[in-house]
């Protein structure tokens, strides 16, 4: 009976684990102050909870696994991408979008894990799951919270950072030209950094939609593949709306991926490892959980950019897109508890 606990406390290890070296690295690159010491603070969290894991495997009579979870594979997959085409303070903001999916993503894995133990009886590793699900709870909401300062942060370098190229004319007589300039390069830049934002946004929803229509051709839970289903044709309504509003803007979708489309390009292989075919519906509603959350955060710094650019309209479309992605986390979590449960009487049944 303790095999498929073992097999979620081992899941839960690897994770841990792989995000305390995330939270590491991205404290070093922070230009936030905020965010490098909520970053520093949590991964010493992190450390104490996947020692704590690691204490309940082995009073199980387990040990910790040589193997990588998917959601451990999926953390990986961040750091070097979260590098590619922005600059330092905009990273920082990327840095806090993963890191208020990868909570989210541990809520919902700590949630089918206590589901899993108190199914077989495990009130220990059930109560263990629900302390260390309350401490992620509160730091998503202390991740979310600094989202918006820093993509404020990095939406003034980015204005600072046109200001500062152009600052040899300051030497000519003409001080109303010099001003003229000015204006000019902070609305041209501002509008760049919408238009960096929207292409993130349109990539990710794109990678999304992939995602979830993977998700809806897999699993063994029919209610869970219609929910994919039904996700997957809204996400491709939302970047088609943001594709619209990218070329009202004058610019084109990007060639390359996003931080949060290159996650979310990974997760359908990701979601078929090291667990039997039962359980991946539950894997599916994890990531799509995380997910939502991503987007969620990726529009909130999209908001912020609009707002610092007087862009009204782009900001009016990201809380619309919110909206809907704070509906399917909403979804998924709904799903997630009676999937858990279902996911572990098959591998109970297939077991005997």
């Amino acid at each position: 009976m303790h095999q498929p606990i073992n097999r979620y406390l081992e899941d839960a290890i690897a994770a841990e684990k792989s995000f305390e070296t995330q939270l590491r690295g991205f404290a070093k690159e922070a230009t936030l102050d905020e965010a490098r010491s909520l970053f520093e603070q949590h991964a010493e969290e992190t450390k104490r909870q996947h020692e704590n894991l690691t204490a309940r495997l082995e009073a199980l009579g387990g040990s910790t696994s040589s193997l990588k979870s998917f959601l451990a594979h999926m953390f990986n997959s961040a750091p070097k991408i979260a590098q590619t085409g922005h600059n330092d303070e905009e990273r920082t903001t990327q840095d806090l979008m993963m890191a208020y999916a990868v909570e989210n993503a541990e809520v919902a894995m700590y949630e089918a894990l206590v589901i899993a133990a108190e199914t077989v009886g495990d009130d220990a590793t059930a109560d263990l799951a629900r302390r260390i699900q309350a401490e992620e709870r509160a730091t998503a909401e202390k991740v979310w919270s600094a989202i918006a300062p820093s993509a404020i942060e990095s939406s003034q370098a980015a204005e600072d950072s046109e200001i500062k190229d152009t600052d040899e004319l300051d030497d000519t007589d003409d001080a109303d030209a010099v001003d003229s300039v000015d204006d000019t390069d902070e609305a041209e830049e501002s509008n760049e950094v919408v238009v960096r934002y929207i292409q993130d946004a349109e990539a990710a929803e794109r990678n999304f939609e992939d995602a979830l229509a993977s998700f809806s051709k897999a699993g063994e839970q029919p209610r869970v593949q219609q929910l994919m289903s039904m996700m997957s044709e809204k996400a491709r309504t939302q970047h088609q709306r943001l594709r619209e509003r990218l070329e009202e803007l004058g610019g084109s979708p990007s060639s390359s991926k996003s931080m949060l489309a290159h996650l979310l390009a990974f997760t359908p292989l990701t979601a078929q490892m090291g667990h039997d075919d039962a359980e991946k519906s539950t894997q599916h509603l994890m990531i799509t959980y995380a997910a939502a959350a991503a987007e969620r955060a990726m529009y909130e710094a999209l908001i912020v950019a609009a707002e610092e650019a007087d862009d009204e309209e782009t900001a009016d479309l990201a809380r619309e897109l919110q909206e809907e992605e704070e509906e399917d986390q909403r979804l998924a979590w709904e799903q997630l508890a009676p999937s858990a449960r279902e996911s572990l009487q098959a591998v109970l049944s297939h077991s005997e």
